[in-house]
Parts: structure tokens; sequence; C-alpha cells
């Protein structure tokens, strides 16, 4: 309780650092998806300057507006089309086409911008997370790694540290039938025990679509108990911690992929199946710790 009374005290800056970021990118996911709906218009002003087009015989400088037949519509309606009185028709009708390849060019900006600012929160969300776990040690690792990431100031022994964390000491279970069982607390651990330490056919566990650790079976054979146990493991350990029925997903280490330019700890997988656990504090303490 000391040790995470201390950490806690240690990591309150980099907590705080971490909600503002999340809130901003919130916020910032909110205005893209507000962007990408009034882009979903783009197709209407197309039309609109196609008509505008199409009717241009009929329009003369100083029309507000132009009634015309919808031929996109098969009912063919005739609609109102909003004109600037200041602009000739040609030029009413460019108005329309540019506010079209606006909204185009946005909604493709958008959209990318979206998928990143979700990873952005993903990637907050689960360093948080590892920060509520965290001992000291893991503490400094999640330190080097946001200063690594551009969220807080390298510091002046930086070179030292990177030798330190080459290679992170990780947690490691013997499940009830002596099977090895590796957890990675925090992003430095996570992509060791998955890209570097474990082998192709170990088994690699995850929590779906929660915040989480990365969880390897060490062995190529074991049973439903070990398997049962390295779930409630990556349970436990994850943003889910305190819930029933979390949902897992395992499958074999050479199906899980790093995509490039990633975020740190973040992996695409395949293949797997999906368990349910409850995380028990006494099943968790009961299983002997072995040695990485």
């Amino acid at each position: 309780k000391a040790e995470r009374d201390m950490v806690k005290q240690k990591a309150g800056d980099l907590i705080q650092l971490l909600q503002n970021e999340r809130n901003k990118c919130i916020k910032k996911l909110s205005k893209l998806q507000d962007t990408l709906k009034e882009a979903q218009d783009a197709d209407r002003y197309r039309k609109m300057g196609e008509l505008v087009t199409a009717y241009m015989h009929q329009i003369q400088k100083g029309d507000d507006a132009l009634e015309a037949i919808d031929y996109y519509d098969e009912a063919q309606p005739v609609i109102r089309i909003p004109l600037d009185p200041m602009l000739s028709p040609a030029e009413n009708a460019q108005r329309y086409f540019k506010k079209y390849n606006k909204l185009k060019n946005s909604q493709v900006a958008a959209t990318e911008q979206i998928e990143q600012t979700t990873q952005e929160i993903v990637y907050l969300e689960g360093v948080l997370q590892q920060l509520d776990m965290a001992g000291l040690e893991d503490l400094e690792e999640i330190r080097d790694e946001l200063a690594q990431q551009g969220y807080v100031k390298q510091r002046r022994n930086q070179g030292a540290k990177k030798k330190k964390t080459a290679k992170p000491s990780l947690p490691c279970f013997l499940s009830s039938e002596n099977i090895p069982i590796y957890v990675g607390k925090n992003n430095t651990q996570n992509e060791y025990l998955t890209n570097r330490l474990a082998d192709p056919s170990d088994t690699w566990l995850h929590t779906k679509d929660i915040p989480g650790s990365h969880v390897v079976i060490r062995s190529r054979q074991y049973g439903e108990a070990t398997l049962h146990e390295a779930a409630m493991l990556a349970a436990y350990y994850s943003q889910a911690k305190t819930s029933s029925n979390v949902p897992v997903d395992y499958t074999l280490i050479r199906y899980v992929k790093k995509p490039n330019g990633a975020k740190p700890g973040f992996v695409i997988y395949e293949r797997q199946k999906t368990l349910f656990v409850t995380p028990d504090e006494t099943v968790i303490k009961a299983l002997r710790p072995c040695k990485p």
C-alpha cells in the first residue's frame, strides 16, 4: 500500500497530463465527426451546381433563387436553389462546385484524422490504466515512453534510461499446470514480450476492446486451467479489473502484428477466439511467481 501511495504521488503529474490530452482528443473527435456529417452533404452541392449550369439560360444576374426540376430524383420535383444576386449565373454554379470540392476534401481529411484521434484516445486510456497498476520501476518506463512520444520533456539521463529498459523485467506467473505466463504491465513491457520474447507458437491474450496488458502463455501445449488463469490475468491487469464476464481474446503470437507507425503497445491480430472470465484476486494471488 505504501508503494501504491508513492506511485500515485509520483504519477500525479502524468495522470493529469494524460487526462487533459484525452479530453482534448475527445473534443477534437466530436468536431471531426461534425465535419464528416456536414461533408455528407457534398453531393447535394454538386447537384445544385449542375442544375444551375443546366438552367443557366433562365437565370438573370440579380436573381436570388432558381426554381428547377430535379432530374436526379425519380419523382422529378421542382426544387428551389438559392443564388447570390451579386454573382453571374456561371459564378453561382462555380460557387456550388467549389463548396462540393471543399466538402469532399474535408471528408477525406476528417476520416483520416478520426482514425488517428481514435487511436490516440485508445493509447492514452491504455497508459492511464497502466499507471493505475504501476510499480515504481514501471512508472519510470512509462515516463520514458511518454518522453519518446513527445508528451513530456526528455530527461538529461535519457540515454542511460534507454539502456536500462532495453530488456524490461516482466511479471511471470506459474499456472496450476506449471506453465509460465508472462504479463506486460506497460507498453515497454508489452512490446518486448509480444515482439521479442514470445515464440510464434506461444499464445497471446488481451481483453477485447478494453485497455489492458499483453499476456503470453510460454508453451505450445497447456490445459484449460492454464488458459483460464492466463485469461484471468489479462482481465485483472486491465481496465475491467473490477468487472464480471470480461471478454478476453486469445490467438497465437504469429497472428499478432504491430502496424507500421502505430503507437507503442498497439497491435492488430486475427484468428482469435474469445472467452469470458471474472477477475478473482484470490486466484491471482495464489499463482506462484516464476523467474523470467
